[in-house]
């Protein structure tokens, strides 16, 4: 049943790209239809999770794990991973890179087979959540009069940074591990997406403040501008992870 949910989400994927494809004008756009309704519903389906996190004050053992529906989610995930690459490799083939396309599809894809195999389906569709901004990117590409730099960076910097540090300090924590066995692959998991996140939301502040200037019609940042910039979101970033380094040192992973 649960691998029906993923044929039926690539089924239902390819579908959905056929029907709408023909009101957008480029490619750029028809590239976002698969990954818009794909993180739209897998954001909707990570709030049971989240009520649950949030009802019991943060305590990650709380969350119910609802094997069915995390479980369908997970295929679901998988399967609208799998839709993009084979609809874009068709349509929207320079949309699809190497690194953010078939490596990062192809990666989630078998690590989500783990996670079901685990039986840690309930937390990554706790994580889930961090699909918002990227839902809210697509429906910017699509309308782009819904567009508002700083509503994408604010979701972004709340669920892709502080959650997902939120979720590494679980992770790292003996309260956390006892979810997942004791494992650390959670956190390592977590670890390893880290940067990625923080690449992708410091690129998009930079984009945000060099558009203002644009539509401000104030003078471009020069690179020392975008340099200092960056310096300044990374010294940020890397406050903000100062409890998890902690808390990693003091719990004898790196040692």
């Amino acid at each position: 049943m649960h691998y029906a949910s993923g044929l039926f989400t690539v089924t239902s994927a390819s579908i959905l790209y056929h029907a709408l494809q023909h009101l957008y004008t480029t490619q750029r756009q028809r590239a976002w239809i698969i990954t818009g309704a794909s993180s739209t519903v897998m954001t909707l389906c990570s709030a049971p999770f989240v009520i649950d996190l949030v009802w019991s004050g943060g305590d990650v053992t709380a969350v119910h794990p609802r094997f069915q529906l995390a479980a369908l989610t997970c295929k679901a995930f998988q399967g609208s991973l799998l839709a993009d690459l084979i609809v874009g490799s068709i349509y929207y083939r320079s949309s699809i890179t190497v690194g953010w396309g078939w490596i990062h599809h192809s990666t989630y894809i078998i690590l989500v087979e783990l996670i079901l195999r685990r039986q840690w389906a309930h937390l990554f569709c706790l994580a889930l959540v961090m699909e918002f901004p990227t839902s809210y990117l697509a429906l910017s590409f699509l309308y782009p009069r819904v567009r508002r730099d700083w509503l994408f960076c604010a979701s972004f910097l709340t669920t892709r940074i502080f959650f997902h540090l939120f979720l590494l300090y679980i992770a790292c924590s003996p309260g956390g591990r006892s979810a997942v066995q004791g494992s650390y692959l959670p956190a390592l998991f977590l670890a390893l997406a880290l940067p990625g996140h923080a690449t992708w939301f410091i690129q998009s502040v930079r984009g945000a403040v060099r558009r203002g200037l644009q539509q401000s019609g104030q003078s471009p940042t020069t690179p020392q501008d975008e340099k200092q910039q960056q310096s300044d979101i990374t010294a940020f970033l890397l406050t903000a992870m100062r409890p998890v380094t902690t808390l990693v040192t003091h719990s004898g992973i790196t040692g």
